[in-house]
């Protein structure tokens, strides 16, 4: 039998050329961000200076790289910027990014270099203190705000639906009358739009003593559906301020860490009766701090600030977490923030530390879950891994020094 080869058509060659370009190639393929956008306040005795968006070089191939190459002054002074979106939003426009003083400013960052205020985003009736924000797929936000502007023992927040442009459009109280009286103070949380589900928990920004829970709502009308107590360890404290949780296995189940570092595995949340289980705890005292994550794929990257270093934590079996790396700073870092750049293996990792305040960029292998630095995104002036805040000349005319809390990659 003799077998006749096809002679292959013009699109079929075209069509297996494209599949093997690279990756960065292909039209629809993420591209490495080309800048990293720091939200920012001045320091120490300087807080009369505006807080500040600061625009820096990530494009290693630039003649300007790993140099602050912008900053758009906010002209509010105070409040210390907190958190940004974790990722960029698509066509850079518009970016939430909330203050403690309870502003959400939003930036407009279409053209990187020449970044703009596009306003802020409505105030919300009857809650205060927005804190953390999530993209939904046509271009919504979902906020978390933390406190009740009601008498109402307990002063619960809620949460707040927004359009691109940050009109509100819809929110709902964080109270629940099976917890009376409760101080839910609804910190962060996570999205699941394939289960129509969204997942909370309660922390303080200060010294309060609030309600150790996590709230499961219905997303499409932001429904309270269970309040869910943290399972209580009399021998410890360390089942206190729930405080991150990132959405597993299409949003049926979830991840979570608590600030003093326990970490729980959540079930059941697709439905009403979800279950919440402790699946690991480091050493503690000497581990404290564990705040926010980065989930790849199966992997939980884990900043601790009171050890300073990052912990991956393989996932795969959330029922029983396994450790492959603890990815050491110095020790003037206090790790708390992290991102991902969606375009490359590179993840931020900034520190407000008064005294040394730095970005530094790392490399994550998602076959191995291991961090490595960046070696090439040094300071232009010192040499040292990372970048200064410590400095007095800023391209707006600021003098002082300052400090990063949200930092993204550019889209």
């Amino acid at each position: 039998m003799v077998t006749i080869a096809k002679v292959p058509s013009a699109l079929a060659i075209l069509a297996l050329l494209l599949g093997c370009a690279p990756a960065a190639e292909q039209p629809n393929a993420p591209q490495p961000g080309r800048y990293l956008f720091a939200w920012a306040y001045h320091v120490g005795d300087h807080n009369e200076h505006s807080n500040f968006l600061a625009v820096i070089d990530a494009d290693s191939t630039s003649p300007t790289y790993a140099t602050v190459v912008a900053t758009l002054p906010t002209g509010v002074a105070g409040g210390m910027p907190h958190h940004t979106e974790m990722t960029m939003p698509p066509n850079g426009w518009p970016l939430f990014a909330n203050a403690f003083g309870g502003r959400t400013t939003l930036f407009d960052l279409k053209d990187p270099l020449t970044p703009r205020l596009a306003g802020e985003a409505d105030a919300v009736p009857g809650l205060e203190m927005p804190h953390s924000h999530y993209r939904l797929a046509d271009g919504r936000v979902l906020a978390t705000l933390q406190f009740g502007t009601d008498s109402l023992p307990g002063k619960a927040g809620g949460l707040a639906l927004f359009s691109p442009e940050g009109k509100l459009l819809r929110s709902a109280s964080s109270r629940d009358s099976t917890f009376p009286g409760e101080a839910i103070r609804t910190y962060s949380g996570d999205v699941s739009e394939s289960s129509d589900r969204v997942i909370t928990t309660s922390s303080p920004m200060d010294s309060e003593r609030t309600a150790d829970v996590m709230q499961l709502w219905r997303l499409s009308d932001l429904t309270l559906l269970r309040t869910i107590a943290m399972p209580v360890v009399p021998t410890d404290s360390m089942w206190h301020y729930p405080f991150e949780v990132r959405f597993i296995r299409g949003g049926k189940e979830a991840f979570m860490n608590t600030y003093y570092c326990a970490f729980y595995h959540l079930t059941g949340l697709d439905g009403t009766s979800p279950a919440i289980e402790r699946v690991h705890a480091l050493d503690f005292p000497k581990n404290t701090g564990c705040g926010v994550p980065l989930l790849i794929g199966h992997w939980w990257i884990m900043p601790v600030q009171s050890s300073h270093q990052y912990l991956v934590f393989d996932i795969a079996d959330p029922q029983h977490p396994r450790q492959v790396q603890a990815f050491a700073t110095d020790t003037s870092f206090a790790p708390h923030w992290s991102a991902r750049d969606l375009g490359s293996n590179r993840v931020v990792f900034p520190t407000e530390a008064p005294d040394d305040a730095r970005i530094l960029l790392a490399r994550f292998d998602s076959t191995t879950g291991r961090l490595s630095w960046d070696e090439s995104f040094r300071d232009p002036v010192s040499g040292r891994l990372g970048i200064s805040l410590n400095r007095t000349k800023w391209p707006d005319g600021a003098t002082a020094p300052a400090a990063p809390h949200g930092v993204i990659f550019s889209r």
